[in-house]
């Protein structure tokens, strides 16, 4: 049986980056000998990157799931201090208080138990700060690179793909395209990455609604896209949706890589709409739950040509009709290795 997470201790703090400055909880754990106060001594369970813990947790806040989070950790260098800490996003205007608590389910698929409850307090949060790992190997850069077409999900099937890729002939779908001046549906990323780098080494996370003004979430804020930010309406109708149902309480995501990403900097942080969103209202952050339901980090990495499943309970209850947003990213990549995220909206039916 795979450790349980314990002595669970939990602050409120924020991140910010220009104008954008994001409340959250600061969480850490021990898990088998890695403490929360652990600093720079290896733990010694640590087994050189495999330690027997466990990667899939579930973060409760008052009294119900919010999230859950994958942790995953590269062998190739010493960094227990992603093992046992997570930052969970509480959005620009958060409650002033919450309960939180933590579970972590075990490679039988089993929960363990809840770590005690602890109440956090916001109106004193304090500027975030964790170690951040070290810069990887001139090799390992680059063995990153390649070509230049990264990914999307796969399902529920994402904009870029079902009216790019897929020439869906929805008269919304086909406005999209006749809009769009771009064709590369695996590459809906922001423009000026390269001057304004969305990773931020002084905070470690990836600042990404620093280039969003309005409902152009769909699009990255790209015009090269701008077809992907329809909303209905003029006789164009909604746009296709995918239907989600759950297998034993969960729901299942597919992404598709066509680019090799590696490192414990980049990240899924996967969004939906709040209940009663209006479908002509577009996608704006304004219109999305604050709190990502998903988080997952990378670790070893992703390669071309995969198709990765992420699985999720906190979706269970969840009818009607809502949209997903993906954001997948992280540093040591992209321009000048200062980092870039891509963007995949999908429209979805909940059973």
């Amino acid at each position: 049986m795979q450790p349980h997470p314990e002595d669970l201790r939990a602050s409120a703090t924020y991140r910010d980056d220009g104008d954008v400055r994001l409340e959250g909880i600061s969480l850490t754990w021990r898990i088998g000998a890695n403490a929360p106060d652990q600093g720079t001594t290896e733990p010694s369970d640590w087994n050189n990157g495999r330690p027997d813990y466990p990667h899939h947790y579930e973060v409760w806040l008052n009294g119900r799931p919010a999230q859950t989070v994958d942790l995953y950790w590269a062998a190739w260098y010493p960094h227990w201090q992603g093992a046992n800490r997570h930052w969970v996003c509480l959005g620009e205007a958060p409650a002033r208080e919450y309960r939180v608590k933590i579970r972590a389910r075990h490679a039988d698929g089993a929960w363990g138990p809840f770590t005690d409850e602890l109440t956090v307090d916001t109106s004193s949060s304090q500027p975030y700060s964790m170690p951040v790992p070290a810069r990887a190997t001139e090799q390992q850069e680059q063995e990153q690179l390649g070509r230049e077409r990264h990914g999307s999900l796969e399902f529920p099937v994402s904009r870029a793909i079902r009216a790019i890729r897929d020439l869906d002939d929805a008269p919304i779908c086909q406005e999209a395209r006749r809009l769009n001046t771009s064709t590369t549906w695996q590459e809906v990323v922001p423009p000026g990455t390269a001057g304004n780098p969305p990773w931020n080494e002084a905070r470690g996370y990836l600042e990404y609604r620093k280039f969003f003004r309005g409902a152009d979430v769909a699009s990255a804020a790209n015009s090269a896209f701008q077809g992907l930010d329809l909303a209905g309406g003029d006789g164009l109708g909604d746009w296709p949706t995918s239907a989600l149902e759950t297998v034993d309480g969960r729901h299942t995501f597919t992404y598709r890589y066509t680019q090799n990403h590696m490192g414990p900097k980049w990240t899924h942080q996967w969004f939906i709409t709040s209940d009663g969103w209006d479908p002509s209202q577009g996608i704006s952050w304004d219109v999305l739950e604050p709190t990502p339901f998903m988080v997952e980090y990378h670790g070893g990495g992703t390669h071309a040509d995969e198709h990765l499943q992420y699985t999720t309970e906190v979706l269970a209850s969840r009818r009607g009709r809502h949209a997903i947003v993906n954001i997948w990213g992280g540093g040591d990549a992209g321009h000048d290795y200062k980092g870039e995220f891509f963007v995949s909206v999908s429209d979805v039916e909940f059973a």
